[in-house]
């Protein structure tokens, strides 16, 4: 197949971790932000293909890509994983599936994972002068990219860098293609077959599926053993892809090192062969990861083996009548979400809630793609409860510098402006402010103004939180005593004394969940800084991921405990499995969380924010979330061949048995029964136990 000669055109742009032997920063292995969307995603496609041009700076929406110009949902559209990206958000492709998941296909070897193509575009037409497409129209597609495990400074250390950086042996690829029409044989369908007898390594098994054909089998089976076999023929459309530029992976400070503006660059590629000038073009990026098997000592550590091998992808354009140095476009825009309007927390009870506790400014991330100097303005309005406009900042305007060579836009009534806003309680339980930040080329010129916007909620619900509900990492501890044993505590400060009704947690998913292993939620007061008496302990729980992805588990105390001034809560673990909490690494809460692995507690030195939030003030529903409570179960033999027992004091006991990647196997209902896992493969299995409908704990089980 023919390729399509190459052009790159490279500026400066703006837009790893380290492990000691106490605390660890791995990858996430799920998502539930995408996991959610898929629970809820509805796709609507246009039946006409795009005319152009085509153009995406993933500015002004989350979750998956926008159907409207996206054919697939494989991709992370957030505004959280890239450091100076062109404009706000990004395409993230990594290690995790449509669905939230490490792909099942995963390995340590290189594998595909993410593929982001676009809707078929109209390339047989100019439109513009109603005739046929030439190539000589001057077609070109540019987009900027970047590599995972940068930070906004460098030279940087390793525990300030986002995401992790692709290995070499990794890859990004963008192919143009399009579908030839035809239909060609793809695979086969496999359906059940329930065995009615024994057959050993090698015996022949007639399919019931297609009569008069036969599947030689490759492992003994037993009666009533389900079997896939095929049970249809699979046609797909054909398609004809062609790789037109790839980059192996790198470190992003071999381009800082370059140039320390230079955190994204952008590619642009001519399209120079005739036969994408038809009504049915294509473009995809496509990302090569590989799984990083972690260990210690020569031992494998249960829980680092995550997400990994992450790309940005940004400003995305696609049209003719352009030129190789088409590089600068027409805009001003945010680079990143505005900061909270709350000087320590992102988010905190309203009955506590003091004028102290406001931030003196606003921190803003402003560029001028151009390559010319622009007048600009800004300004920003504070709305309560979505009807009450409560502030107005001052409009005002200022030139902003192209940043290829300048940098950020740095005016400070722009960019750092003060907090004018006067905040009261007034009595309700909860108040919501939407703060609506605006930076604008003056004049109608500004080729992308959905950029020019950025939106924050400040929210005073009944918790604190210094996370932004993101996590782009987990936090683990590793103890290397003989009788392991370690905490973590997050410090947080009442205004007045309240009560403590739960603790809210996100615990990011492991590779094959090797995280699920009990711990104690903890409760602690103050001593000159640090975690000191403790006030309340509940053994027995583990890392839960709540009903349809909701993120944050809450673990709800037997009863609520009173508090007072500092208190700090947190988790005591007896083993060195990585319970993996969420971590969010554009927050800074250091100074605000410990950890103690020997004697005495240490302040963390790694930059971000962990996912734990405690619930104070009034009580709420608890139904649909964990409760925290273990009964007294026991589950054997564990490992087993067959069998699994459960003895309990329950009653109206239901257990849903799911493999390691999450997916619901069987659900079956027992109080004392046996439970087999004989017609399943060697592996490791998880049984959630309920009873009466209500959620008690779940259980790991290894399958030989």
């Amino acid at each position: 197949m023919n390729t399509v000669k190459k052009i790159v055109i490279v500026i400066s742009f703006l837009i790893p971790m380290i492990s000691f032997s106490q605390e660890i920063l791995t990858g996430v292995s799920s998502n539930p932000q995408i996991a959610k969307e898929s629970k809820k995603y509805q796709k609507v496609r246009s039946s006409l293909a795009i005319k152009l041009p085509f153009f995406e700076d993933f500015s002004n929406y989350l979750g998956y890509p926008n159907p409207n110009l996206w054919e697939d949902r494989q991709v992370f559209v957030n505004n959280t994983f890239a450091v100076y990206p062109p404009t706000l958000g990004v395409a993230t492709l990594d290690a995790i599936d449509e669905n939230g998941r490490i792909y099942s296909h995963a390995t340590n070897g290189q594998f595909s994972a993410d593929t982001l193509t676009s809707l078929p575009i109209r390339l047989d037409s100019n439109f513009s002068f109603h005739r046929k497409m030439y190539l000589s129209d001057s077609i070109y597609l540019s987009f900027y990219f970047q590599p995972a495990g940068g930070s906004k400074n460098y030279p940087s250390d390793p525990w300030e860098k986002v995401g992790d950086t692709p290995e070499f042996h990794d890859k990004l690829v963008l192919e143009f293609g399009y579908s030839t029409g035809n239909v060609v044989f793809d695979g086969f369908i496999y359906g059940e077959y329930v065995a009615d007898k024994y057959y050993s390594v090698g015996d022949t098994l007639e399919n019931p599926f297609f009569p008069g054909t036969y599947f030689v089998l490759d492992y003994d089976v037993y009666p009533g053993q389900a079997v896939m076999i095929p049970a249809d023929s699979l046609f797909v459309e054909e398609y004809i892809w062609n790789e037109v530029w790839s980059t192996n992976g790198f470190n992003i400070e071999e381009w800082l090192a370059e140039n320390p503006l230079q955190y994204f660059r952008q590619v642009m590629i001519p399209i120079t062969d005739e036969q994408y000038l038809r009504n049915n073009f294509q473009f995809r990026f496509r990302n090569y990861a590989s799984i990083d098997i972690d260990s210690w000592n020569g031992n494998t550590i249960l829980g680092w083996s995550s997400n990994c091998d992450q790309w940005n992808i940004d400003y995305i354009k696609l049209n003719s009548n352009r030129v190789y140095n088409d590089i600068y476009p027409y805009d001003v825009a945010f680079v990143s979400p505005s900061t909270s309007i709350l000087k320590d927390y992102t988010a905190m009870p309203w009955k506590q809630f003091r004028s102290s506790d406001l931030a003196e400014k606003f921190h803003n991330e402003l560029s001028n793609l151009s390559n010319s100097t622009h007048n600009t303005y800004y300004t920003y309005k504070v709305v309560k409860n979505k009807q009450q406009e409560i502030s107005t900042y001052p409009l005002n305007n200022e030139n902003a510098l192209p940043y290829y060579n300048n940098g950020l836009h740095a005016y400070q009534y722009h960019s750092d402006p003060n907090v004018d806003v006067q905040l009261a309680y007034d009595g309700a339980d909860s108040a919501l402010f939407t703060i609506t930040h605006v930076f604008s080329m003056v004049g109608v010129n500004d080729e992308c103004t959905s950029n020019d916007t950025c939106v924050v909620e400040q929210k005073f619900y009944n918790y604190y939180a210094y996370d932004d509900g993101s996590a782009e990492a987990g936090y683990c501890l590793l103890s290397t005593m003989t009788n392991p044993q370690a905490s973590f505590a997050v410090k947080f400060k009442l205004a007045e004394p309240d009560s403590l009704q739960a603790v809210r947690m996100w615990f990011n998913r492991t590779l094959n969940d090797e995280n699920i292993k009990d711990f104690t939620l903890m409760v602690w007061n103050d001593e000159a800084g640090f975690p000191g008496e403790v006030i309340y302990e509940m053994p027995s729980q583990v890392p839960e991921f709540a009903p349809e992805y909701s993120d944050f588990v809450a673990y709800y105390l037997e009863e609520p405990i009173a508090i007072s001034g500092i208190f700090y809560v947190g988790f005591l673990q007896n083993h060195d499995v990585q319970l993996n909490i969420g971590f969010d690494q554009n927050s800074d809460a250091r100074g605000k969380f410990f950890y103690k692995t020997t004697s005495s507690w240490s302040e963390s030195f790694y930059k971000g924010a962990p996912m734990i939030r405690p619930v104070v003030g009034k009580s709420f529903d608890h139904s649909g979330v964990n409760n925290g409570v273990s009964e007294n179960i026991t589950i054997y033999p564990n490992p087993t061949s067959d069998q699994v027992y459960i003895k309990s004091d329950l009653f109206n006991v239901k257990v849903e048995v799911f493999n390691a990647f999450g997916q619901l196997l069987n659900v079956n209902y027992t109080d004392d029964n046996a439970i087999s896992l004989k017609k399943y493969s060697s592996g490791i299995y998880f049984l959630k136990i309920y009873s009466n409908d209500k959620f008690i704990k779940t259980e790991k089980i290894i399958k030989r």
